[in-house]
């Protein structure tokens, strides 16, 4: 009887321990911390804005404010999957209850059902409500069984230096003192209000493109699991009980992820159907006509994320949809219908590829190749480009993607080419640097 009561005391202990551990000795992620003390200290978002990093990047609550009349505020901690948007989403609830919820999502969202322990670890903290921590526990532990790790989050995440700590109590005793500080010693590449994250970066990603997409080589499953259309159900129930209205955005990407990725607009026409399917409303900005909403690649500074003005760009454009939406306009004009024709409406070459091989005769082969719109005919130039980037020309535009020459021919430099649609002054560029 005493080891009983000694046992049933140790896990009262740990019972109170660990959610203290969890919330006091793990590290604070900046912008999840100062977003979840804005969350829990107001009350008036009207206009509720849910997702990842796309949504804490992309949607300016400011431009949509000001275009809608609702009170918008970017609901947003970075690398979200279902589990982690209901349990912020619960959170949010407890000091809200906007009139409308927008959940962004897009096709990154659902590349797995299990949670990123550092999504935990910026989440787990702020969570205010113990049944929403038992909740958000339980649903994480379902997907991959990671049990003590999942439980013990200090253990992982906890403090490593003295400045965790330090950063720590200064983001939970004077969150705005830090954030003007890191704002003020970013030197203008970071802004923050209402959950918006904006970003200014010299480098953008269309210098940076090679091959295909990263994801297209790295085993990427491009599925609806049946875990996520059960979540995605209980997060529409959700939203009902608290009296708000639903709404689902599937943010754009780069044009170079619908070329180079064979299941990326499958698999974004498979979700919409699932939402027709259960009565919430959806609308895929991949498919938006550039009338409605510019293509915006030149404005991405990764693969996935825009500068400052790209997002300026797509809230406005957010904002006349959800406008128009109310007002019960058709805008189903705006898109384009399918797949076929959202392809088709691609007239230029997103990234180039160039591989090399010997010959039977001794010749050495380049063979190029693209991503490109479906009606694109595509002309490649063939180059010697050397170490000081001065070129020599091998072959002119011409639309055929092999070239072949000496070795010696090769001695110089290194072989490069450029790929542009037919009659088109833009091209894009790839020098070979395998051996």
């Amino acid at each position: 009887m005493k080891k009983l009561i000694c046992f049933a005391a140790f896990l009262l202990l740990a019972a109170l321990l660990i959610p203290l551990g969890n919330t006091f000795l793990v590290q604070l992620d900046t912008f999840a911390a100062i977003t979840m003390r804005d969350i829990r200290s107001r009350d008036d978002i009207e206009l509720a804005i849910v997702g990842s990093s796309i949504v804490q990047h992309h949607f300016n609550p400011e431009i949509i404010t000001e275009k809608t009349g609702l009170k918008a505020f970017d609901v947003t901690i970075t690398n979200m999957v279902m589990p982690d948007i209901l349990a912020l989403t619960r959170e949010l609830y407890r000091t809200n209850h906007p009139e409308w919820v927008v959940l962004v999502l897009e096709a990154y969202s659902f590349d797995t059902i299990k949670t990123d322990p550092q999504t935990q670890m910026k989440l787990m903290p702020h969570l205010t409500d113990p049944r929403n921590r038992l909740r958000y526990y339980r649903d994480i532990i379902q997907t991959d069984g990671n049990y003590l790790s999942r439980l013990l989050l200090f253990n992982t995440f906890g403090f490593s230096s003295l400045e965790d700590v330090q950063k720590a109590i200064r983001l939970r005793l004077d969150p705005d003192g830090f954030l003007e500080e890191m704002l003020e010693q970013s030197g203008g590449a970071y802004a923050y209000k209402d959950g918006f994250v904006r970003r200014e970066e010299q480098t953008r990603a269309e210098d940076e493109l090679v091959r295909t997409v990263i994801r297209e080589e790295t085993g990427y499953e491009y599925a609806l699991y049946d875990y996520t259309r059960e979540k995605l159900l209980e997060y529409k129930a959700l939203c009902e009980q608290n009296g708000s209205k639903l709404m689902v955005v599937l943010a754009p990407g780069m044009t170079a992820h619908a070329l180079a990725e064979p299941g990326y607009l499958p698999f974004m026409e498979s979700a919409m159907g699932f939402f027709a399917e259960n009565g919430i409303p959806c609308f895929n900005l991949m498919y938006a006509k550039p009338s409605f909403l510019p293509r915006l690649d030149h404005l991405y500074f990764d693969l996935y994320h825009m500068v400052g003005e790209g997002a300026d760009i797509l809230s406005a454009a957010f904002s006349d949809l959800f406008c128009a939406c109310l007002a019960g306009e058709d805008v189903s004009g705006w898109f384009y219908p399918n797949a076929g024709e959202y392809l088709a409406s691609i007239d230029f070459v997103t990234n180039v590829w160039l591989t090399r091989q010997d010959g039977a005769d001794g010749q050495v082969i380049l063979s190029a190749d693209c991503n490109r719109g479906t009606n694109v005919v595509v002309e490649y130039r063939f180059v010697l480009r050397a170490q000081d980037g001065s070129e020599t020309l091998l072959r002119d535009y011409d639309a055929d993607p092999v070239f072949s020459c000496p070795p010696e021919a090769l001695a110089a430099g290194t072989a490069g080419v450029y790929a542009r649609a037919q009659g088109s002054g833009q091209s894009v560029f790839f020098e070979l640097r395998e051996p």
